[in-house]
């Protein structure tokens, strides 16, 4: 067990010596949607919602810089087509970017989902 996850007793306590579980920090919880992009290097989300109709390819690795933009077939994954009577579709991965399968890609085609502690 780390030693920052415990902090030491008070002195009103009976034993001085004895250390008792500090609660957690609960300020850096933040819970946040974006809609970057097509290309647009960002930070790994929770999970990823397809709201429009099409097909979506995603980049999971690269070498260009978070806020670069990359839109290197080889560098992509073909990984989502949606009809156009499906509606918004949530997807448990996390891409660091997306790109239209075909074209047309526009900003808020795909919204990135960020929940938990940074």
């Amino acid at each position: 067990m780390s030693s920052t996850m415990y902090q030491s007793s008070s002195a009103g306590q009976l034993k001085d010596y004895s250390m008792i579980p500090k609660s957690p920090d609960f300020t850096n919880n933040f819970n946040k949607v974006t809609t970057p992009e097509a290309g647009v290097i960002t930070d790994k989300p929770s999970c990823v919602i397809i709201n429009n109709a099409g097909s979506y390819k995603f980049c999971y690795n690269t070498t260009a810089s978070l806020a670069g933009k990359t839109l290197d077939p080889a560098e992509y994954i073909s990984g989502s087509v949606l009809d156009a009577d499906a509606g918004p579709v949530k997807l448990d991965i996390q891409p660091r970017a997306w790109a239209a399968g075909g074209a047309g890609a526009k900003t808020g085609d795909v919204t990135f989902v960020y929940t938990g502690v940074k």
